[in-house]
C-alpha cells in the first residue's frame, strides 16, 4: 500500500513463504495498518492467522497516527487479542506529529496492556 512493487503484499503470500520455508522460528509480523488496508476483516485475519503470528503491531487507519484517531476500534481489537491468548508486546508503530509523549494518551484507555 505504501510502498508499491514491494514484493510481499498479502498475509497469504507470507504464509505460503512460511510453510515453505518450515522453520519453527520463522513467523509473520502482522501488521494491523497494512492488513486492514490492504485485506480488511482485521479480527478473523488475526484469528485465522494467529499459529503463525510472531508480532503484532498497529497504527490508526488510514492516517497511520495514533490509534485512537482511525477507523480501527483498537481497544475491542486489543481485547480480542489477548482473549485469543496473545502474551506477547505490541509495537506501536504509527506517525506524530510532534513529540511521541504528547500521543500516548490513547494508553489510559488501553489499561490491560
Amino acid at each position: 500500500y505504501d510502498v508499491p512493487g514491494y514484493f510481499l503484499t498479502t498475509t497469504d503470500q507470507a504464509i505460503e513463504i512460511i510453510d515453505a520455508v518450515s522453520l519453527s522460528n520463522l513467523k509473520l509480523m502482522f501488521d494491523c495498518y497494512h492488513v486492514q488496508l490492504m485485506e480488511g476483516n482485521l479480527t478473523n485475519r488475526l484469528r485465522s492467522l494467529f499459529p503463525y503470528i510472531g508480532h503484532i503491531q498497529f497504527a490508526s487507519v488510514p492516517s497511520r497516527e495514533a490509534p485512537n484517531l482511525g477507523e480501527i476500534d483498537y481497544i475491542n481489537l486489543f481485547s480480542n487479542i489477548k482473549a485469543m491468548g496473545w502474551t506477547q508486546p505490541l509495537g506501536a508503530e504509527y506517525q506524530t506529529n510532534g513529540k511521541t509523549e504528547e500521543t500516548l494518551h490513547w494508553l489510559n484507555d488501553a489499561k490491560f496492556l
